[in-house]
């Protein structure tokens, strides 16, 4: 009960690409912890379902390159995991926690590098007691790894799937279609997401109307775009403005 009360009362303020404070709940200890759980059992069966796969094909030349390669596959987990996913392994995405930098930048690779690398500190090599010592003293809830990277881990209150994720997320090479779409402030496009979500949760597609004429409001934008495409496309434009 303690631990509930105390998530609820400290969040974690996070600086955004338009200058906007939003505030988030830090995962808990016992969430990441789980998550770790988590991630070491898939990693285990990655690594008997390697062994598996290496005793059917009986492949020729020695066993040992093999499970080397297979000890390297393992160990990049959490790397690839994060980077592609958005901050997210396995375990976290279970436990509905994400890693997300503190000055609201999108999260690199190179960031996803220094968690890793510090990770056999934090993680490996104290088995886990220097991760659970810093992030339990640590104002921002951060390992020695977060804190190096500038990240830390919240958690999320609702279900999020990757593919929520990114489906607003826009490529490199997007060209924006309203420039007017950096008028809005991150808490805007928070309520916008949330909207489109519920529209497609339900198809209560009612609540488009009200929602795009409020959009065109703020930004002066006029088009006959329909109402679906049009806050589908402010929001990959604005997210590629506040990236780029």
């Amino acid at each position: 009960m303690f631990v509930k009360i105390f998530l609820l009362i400290m969040n974690i303020s996070i600086s955004t690409a338009h200058n906007v404070d939003i505030d988030y709940t830090p995962a808990g200890v016992l969430d990441r912890i789980l998550a770790t759980m988590i991630d070491g059992a898939v990693q285990l069966g990655i690594f008997l379902l390697g062994i598996m796969i290496f005793g059917l094909l009986d492949l020729p030349g020695s066993s040992t390159w093999y499970f080397i390669l297979l000890t390297v596959i393992i160990a990049l987990y959490h790397l690839v995991c994060e980077s592609v996913f958005h901050g997210q392994s396995l375990g976290k995405l279970t436990m509905h926690i994400q890693v997300v930098k503190l000055n609201g930048k999108k999260l690199t690779f190179w960031d996803c590098m220094l968690r890793w690398i510090f990770r056999l500190v934090d993680i490996s090599i104290s088995s886990g007691a220097i991760a659970v010592i810093s992030i339990m003293i640590s104002k921002r809830m951060q390992r020695l790894g977060d804190i190096a990277a500038g990240t830390t881990v919240i958690r999320h209150e609702k279900d999020v799937t990757l593919k929520q994720m990114s489906e607003f997320e826009a490529p490199e090479e997007y060209q924006v279609v309203f420039q007017q779409a950096s008028l809005l402030s991150d808490k805007d496009i928070k309520i916008i997401k949330e909207v489109l979500r519920e529209v497609r949760k339900n198809s209560n597609y009612a609540l488009l109307g009200p929602l795009t004429k409020k959009i065109k409001e703020i930004t002066g934008i006029e088009t006959d775009m329909i109402p679906l495409e049009f806050v589908e496309t402010i929001l990959k434009d604005y997210s590629h403005l506040a990236n780029n």
